[in-house]
Protein backbone atom coordinates (compact mmCIF):
# COMPACT_ATOMS: atom_id res chain seq x y z
CA UNK A 1 0.00 0.00 0.00
CA UNK A 2 3.05 2.03 0.67
CA UNK A 3 4.06 1.70 -3.12
CA UNK A 4 0.71 2.77 -4.27
CA UNK A 5 1.11 6.26 -2.09
CA UNK A 6 4.05 7.08 -3.09
CA UNK A 7 3.22 6.99 -6.61
CA UNK A 8 0.12 8.36 -6.11
CA UNK A 9 2.05 11.24 -4.30
CA UNK A 10 4.68 11.66 -7.07
CA UNK A 11 2.39 12.06 -9.99
CA UNK A 12 0.37 14.03 -8.05
CA UNK A 13 3.51 16.10 -7.60
CA UNK A 14 4.89 16.50 -11.31
CA UNK A 15 1.00 17.28 -12.53
CA UNK A 16 1.13 19.96 -9.76
CA UNK A 17 4.68 21.04 -11.42
CA UNK A 18 3.26 20.92 -15.08
CA UNK A 19 0.41 23.33 -14.51
CA UNK A 20 2.23 25.02 -12.15
CA UNK A 21 4.84 26.17 -15.57
CA UNK A 22 1.44 26.35 -17.57
CA UNK A 23 -0.39 28.71 -15.72
CA UNK A 24 2.43 30.76 -16.21
CA UNK A 25 2.71 30.53 -19.85
CA UNK A 26 1.17 33.82 -21.84
CA UNK A 27 -1.95 32.68 -24.16
CA UNK A 28 -0.02 33.25 -27.16
CA UNK A 29 2.20 30.57 -26.02
CA UNK A 30 -0.23 27.95 -24.97
CA UNK A 31 -1.84 28.43 -28.14
CA UNK A 32 0.84 27.63 -29.75
CA UNK A 33 1.90 24.93 -27.65
CA UNK A 34 -1.58 23.45 -28.55
CA UNK A 35 -1.20 23.73 -32.35
CA UNK A 36 2.39 21.79 -31.84
CA UNK A 37 0.80 19.30 -30.12
CA UNK A 38 -2.54 19.04 -32.82
CA UNK A 39 0.39 19.40 -35.39
CA UNK A 40 2.56 16.31 -33.82
CA UNK A 41 -0.09 13.93 -33.04
CA UNK A 42 -1.82 14.39 -37.03
CA UNK A 43 1.52 13.69 -38.28
CA UNK A 44 1.89 10.20 -36.50
CA UNK A 45 -1.86 9.53 -37.42
CA UNK A 46 -0.85 10.36 -41.18
CA UNK A 47 1.68 7.71 -40.92
CA UNK A 48 0.60 5.21 -39.45
CA UNK A 49 -2.10 5.25 -41.46
CA UNK A 50 -0.05 5.07 -44.81
CA UNK A 51 1.88 2.57 -43.14
CA UNK A 52 -1.17 0.36 -42.91
CA UNK A 53 -2.02 1.10 -46.00
CA UNK A 54 1.09 0.15 -47.30
CA UNK A 55 1.60 -2.79 -45.60
CA UNK A 56 -1.53 -4.29 -46.15
CA UNK A 57 -1.04 -3.69 -50.26
CA UNK A 58 2.88 -5.59 -50.44
CA UNK A 59 0.85 -8.16 -48.59
CA UNK A 60 -2.11 -8.35 -50.84
CA UNK A 61 0.59 -8.14 -53.80
CA UNK A 62 2.37 -11.42 -52.62
CA UNK A 63 -0.71 -13.18 -52.53
CA UNK A 64 -1.23 -12.31 -56.42
CA UNK A 65 2.27 -12.95 -57.47
CA UNK A 66 2.35 -16.62 -59.59
CA UNK A 67 4.38 -19.34 -57.91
Amino acid sequence: MEFLDNAVSFAKDKIDYVMDKWEGLDEDKKKLLIGCAVVAVSVIVICAIAYSIGKSHGRRSVFEEDF
